[in-house]
């Protein structure tokens, strides 16, 4: 049994989302025997806790009376009560997953939190974080690893100020309409919209501009299907999933993908749900090279992009190409559905990457001198 904290919520417009992976996640390694204490991450940056946060109603009305106001000081998590000015040590940490979808949360906050206060981190590490939060910084990495990306026109809203209708121009003549306009530090279902011409351009650029201040435009692809694939490592080992398509063709916005669906991802019932992450996939019919293509691409990205925990990469399929859409760091339901038939099999799955992550933070605070072996010679101590 390890004791495990999971950080879900934050500030994010993905948060609802963020509270049915992370309450997901808890009930999860609960099952599998683990201590587990939920910490969810207020819109007002504060972090609280409380034995209710292990069904989602509870954050339907949430009460700060309810729960515990708590902060992190080294793998021990204390409760705050401000009224009577104390402080009580209620948790100490082996490890830690997160599962706060977009924003700060995803973007590396909860990743610089952990490593700050030296916790294992059963998923990525600022530095990637940090990169797939962007998806212009995405592209740029992406193209450094010679995978396919859609072309595309970054700008950011001090120059649209300046240039906005010289770029208005470079769209048309660069990237040809139709044009896929999206914010680029949002999930992959914000602020998304399609123009046909300038004039649709310029709303789309404007809106997005509302939500983000840097906006990606993307060339459209026609006929298009959206691809999933995941990868995590365990012992040094990478796992890739099989690719699957999700249903359905053109874009997911985030009602579709989250609201109109139901808990079986066909009917509408109006209510949000966790899914799969909102992606309601099915096996692909891929041809042999198709499918060896994405998990290829899906495990060049995972290895040389030093990533840990269970990945998702999200591709799109036009015309027998293959594109790098995004990678999520912190996927819907941490993507267990795409390695396991059942939900009692992520029990497992969560546990590997938990172990795995105390294993590798242990050999890196033991170091490569005090093992006696550096780039494979071995060194004689005194």
């Amino acid at each position: 049994m390890r004791k495990v904290v999971v950080l879900f919520g934050g500030k994010s417009c993905e948060r609802e989302i963020s509270v049915l992976t992370g309450v997901f996640a808890v009930n999860i390694l609960q099952a599998a025997g683990h201590g587990v204490l939920p910490v969810y991450i207020h819109t007002d940056g504060k972090t609280y806790t409380a034995a209710g946060m292990t069904d989602v109603g509870f954050f339907r009305n949430f009460s700060r009376a309810k729960s515990k106001e708590i902060f992190f000081y080294g793998h021990t998590v204390y409760a705050l009560n401000e009224k009577k000015g104390k402080i009580k040590p209620i948790f100490v940490a082996e490890a830690a997953l997160n599962c706060c979808h977009g924003g700060l949360g995803e973007g590396g906050g909860v990743s610089a939190l952990m490593a700050w206060q030296g916790i294992p981190l059963a998923s990525p590490d600022l530095t990637a974080s940090g990169v797939f939060i962007d998806k212009c910084l995405t592209k740029v990495a992406m193209r450094g690893l010679n995978i396919p990306v859609v072309d595309y026109v970054r700008v950011n809203e001090r120059d649209y100020q300046k240039r906005g209708a010289f770029l208005l121009k470079t769209i048309g003549s660069r990237l040809k309409f139709p044009v896929v306009v999206k914010p680029a530090h949002l999930g992959s279902s914000i602020g998304i919209s399609v123009a046909k011409n300038e004039g649709e351009a310029k709303t789309a650029i404007e809106h997005a501009f509302a939500i983000d201040d840097r906006v990606i435009i993307e060339r459209y692809l026609e006929d298009k299907q959206d691809v999933n694939c995941a990868a995590y490592s365990v012992g040094g080992e990478i796992f890739v999933s099989e690719p699957e398509k999700a249903f359905g063709d053109g874009l997911y916005s985030f009602e579709e993908k989250y609201v109109k669906r139901g808990a079986d991802g066909v009917r509408g019932k109006g209510e949000i749900s966790a899914n799969q992450g909102g992606r309601y996939a099915a096996n692909g019919d891929f041809s042999k090279e198709i499918r060896d293509k994405i998990r290829a691409y899906t495990r060049t990205i995972y290895k040389r992009m030093n990533l840990k925990g269970i990945v998702r990469m999200d591709f799109l399929l036009s015309q027998g190409k293959i594109y790098l859409c995004e990678v999520n760091t912190v996927p819907g339901s941490l993507a267990y559905y795409l390695f396991c038939e059942r939900i009692s099999d992520a029990k497992r799955l969560f546990t590997a990457i938990i172990e795995d992550a105390i294993f590798a933070a242990q050999a890196d605070k033991k170091g490569l001198i005090t093992t006696g072996i550096l780039d494979g010679v071995q060194i004689k101590r005194k």
